[in-house]
Parts: structure tokens; C-alpha cells; sequence
């Protein structure tokens, strides 16, 4: 008999998973809103560099595995392009440094002279430098749908520009009820909106975020750049994409200070300090809104029979990781490899005793 499970949400966490359930045993069809998508606007880092808990940081560096594994299944736009950070200083990169070493994440300290040689259009090259090469990045967009394409190529079905009004029972949407054995929400910030249909509460934590990409200029980027002037990377293209805030993936503003063209602006005048030799100017400004749980940690896993939920930031980093451990569960539920992976992310944890 032929398992129907229906994905809330054709984010990156969506397509991926529908990608790794689709098959002769699983129909899959994908409920897609139509909404703005947090995946688009995605610096598209590729890390574990960044966690907030051990259990956080197993899960993120499982990340970068996952997608060693999906990219010899699938042609993804996936770069290993490793991240050279030099936030910290002194006694901080020291720390940093080594309580990535602890948790036996691949860290090398390099000088001036060797950054220089792997970035030689940057200015003011540091004087220390932690080269983290195992990190990699995606487009988001372009990953996504390669997912998408993937998924429908096995048998997936998507239904686009439909809104989910109801899963208490079943899942009725604006164009009727969808039949389903399992549910998936998978709604970024709708997650919660969703949810409470059926009863459930997920807390969200407000974290706007502008994007910013330049004009083409020439490659002059290797690595994604992390440093006093925020994070930057160079697409194949020759734009350059940094997010507004210095500090991104741990910036906690629930709101704006400033317009979307004065954060352009700003973040252009930072990225000129560090590419003197290239004139910049911004192309494009995108706003994003993180979907951020209550605790900062993802959301992964049943909440009953029936019912499960996958919301998380950030959803580039962990969808290959999610959609292998989520395909493992619905189809034949928790084992000690999955359990040991999403126990501390179940979102029951949200649920009043």
C-alpha cells in the first residue's frame, strides 16, 4: 500500500524532504503557498562553525555531510569553498579556536601571508586567520529547485498558490481537503499559524534580516568571508551577497534601524574597505524573516500520530541532514540513529505537560 504524506511548504526543508521520501512505497505531495520564502534569501553558508549547544553543532556539522552525500546522488549547486573568519581576535580567536578543536571540527590557524595568498584582492590582510575548509556553500534558490525538479522527476506532486486553512483534521486547504496518511509542516514562519489549527503551539522569535547583493564585478572571492565587516561571499556570477548585520547568524534584532537602501548602503561602504580596487554598488536589497523557534533551536519531529513538524534556522545548513533523518522517521519511524541526532529538537518540548 502506498504511504500519502503531505509536505506544508516548498522552502529548501520541504523540497529536500520530498525529495528523499518520494519513491514506489511514498507519494508525496508538496502544498505550496506561494508565499516569500526565507530559502531565497539565504546567505547560503554551509557550516557548523556556528552553533549554540553540542547537540546543536552534531546536528549542523551532520549538515555538511549530508550534502557530501546528496551532491553524488544529485547535480546541486553546492561549492566547498571553505570560510575564512577572523571575527575574533586575541584570547576570543584563541577560545573559538579551540573549543571548535574540542568538538573535533576541521580548524587551522593561518597568517597574513597565507591569507593573502588564498585572497589576494582583499585589503589589510589579518594578521591571524581561522581557515575552516570543510564549510561549503549553496544558491539557495537554485538548490531548491534543483530539489523540487528532482523530487517531481521520481513522482512528487506539488500544488502551487494553495493555502493550508486547517489540519485538525486532515488538511483543508482553499481549493478543498488534501487526503494524507502523514503531515509535515514545513511552513517556515508559518509554521506556527499552522500548527495552532490543530492545537499545537511553536513560539517564533521575531529576527528580520536584510540581504544584499551587488553589481557583477570580477571573481575576486574564494572563500565566504567572515570579519570585522560582516560576511561576504561572491557568487559564480561575480555578485557579492553579505547580509546587512556585522554579526548575522547571531544578530537577535527584532527590528529595523534603519531603511533597506541606508542597510544596502552601509554594508556596501563596509565591503569597499576590504575590496578597495573594485567600485561596488548594490543591486538588489532583500528582506528576510528567519524562522527563528522560540529557544533559537530547530524544531524536528512528530507531535502525534500523523502529525510532524520541521522549522528551523538556518534551513540551508540543515535540510539534506533533516530530510535524511525526517525520511528515516516517517517511513519507519525513530531509531537510535535518528533519535540520537533530533532527541534534543523534538517539538514537544513546546507542548504544555
Amino acid at each position: 500500500m502506498v504511504k500519502k504524506i503531505a509536505i506544508i511548504g516548498a522552502g529548501i526543508i520541504g523540497a529536500a524532504l520530498a525529495y528523499r521520501l518520494q519513491s514506489d512505497a511514498v507519494q508525496v505531495t508538496l502544498i505550496d503557498a506561494g508565499d516569500a520564502r526565507a530559502t531565497e534569501a539565504s546567505f547560503g553558508w554551509i557550516n557548523a562553525s556556528f552553533y549554540l549547544s553540542a547537540d546543536h553543532y552534531r546536528l549542523r556539522a551532520a549538515g555538511i555531510d549530508a550534502y557530501t552525500r546528496l551532491a553524488s546522488d544529485l547535480s546541486v549547486p553546492l561549492r566547498r569553498t571553505g570560510c575564512l573568519n577572523w571575527e575574533f581576535e586575541g584570547a576570543e580567536m584563541d577560545a573559538y579556536q579551540a573549543r571548535l578543536e574540542g568538538l573535533g571540527y576541521p580548524v587551522e590557524r593561518i597568517g597574513a601571508g597565507r591569507f593573502a595568498a588564498l585572497e589576494p584582492a582583499m585589503a589589510h590582510p589579518p594578521a591571524q586567520c581561522l581557515l575552516f575548509p570543510s564549510e561549503a556553500v549553496a544558491e539557495p534558490g537554485e538548490m531548491r529547485l534543483a530539489l523540487l525538479m528532482a523530487a517531481q522527476a521520481k513522482g512528487a506532486r506539488v500544488m502551487a498558490g494553495v493555502h493550508v486553512l486547517d489540519i485538525s483534521d486532515g488538511v483543508q486547504t482553499t481549493v478543498g481537503a488534501i487526503a494524507a496518511d502523514e503531515v509535515v509542516v514545513a511552513a517556515g514562519t508559518g509554521t506556527s499559524a499552522v500548527l495552532e489549527t490543530a492545537g499545537f503551539a511553536l513560539p517564533m522569535l521575531r529576527r528580520p534580516a536584510y540581504v544584499v547583493e551587488t553589481k557583477p564585478i570580477p571573481q575576486v572571492i574564494s572563500h565566504v568571508l567572515v570579519g570585522p565587516h560582516g560576511e561576504v561571499r561572491q557568487r559564480p556570477d561575480g555578485v557579492l551577497i553579505a547580509p546587512a548585520a556585522v554579526a548575522h547568524q547571531s544578530d537577535a534584532q527584532e527590528a529595523f534601524d534603519m531603511t533597506a537602501e541606508a542597510a544596502a548602503e552601509a554594508t556596501i561602504a563596509r565591503l569597499q574597505t576590504v575590496l578597495p580596487e573594485y567600485p561596488l554598488s548594490w543591486a538588489k536589497v532583500t528582506l528576510a524573516h528567519r524562522p527563528v523557534p522560540g529557544d533559537d533551536l530547530p524544531v524536528i519531529g512528530r507531535l502525534r500520530d500523523g502529525l510532524s513538524v520541521a522549522c528551523m534556522h538556518s534551513g540551508v545548513t540543515l535540510a539534506a541532514v533533516v530530510a535524511d533523518l525526517m525520511a528515516v522517521e516517517l517511513v519507519s519511524g525513530p531509531s537510535n540513529v535518528t533519535e540520537a541526532q533530533l532527541a534534543p529538537f523534538r517539538p514537544t518540548r513546546f507542548q504544555a505537560v
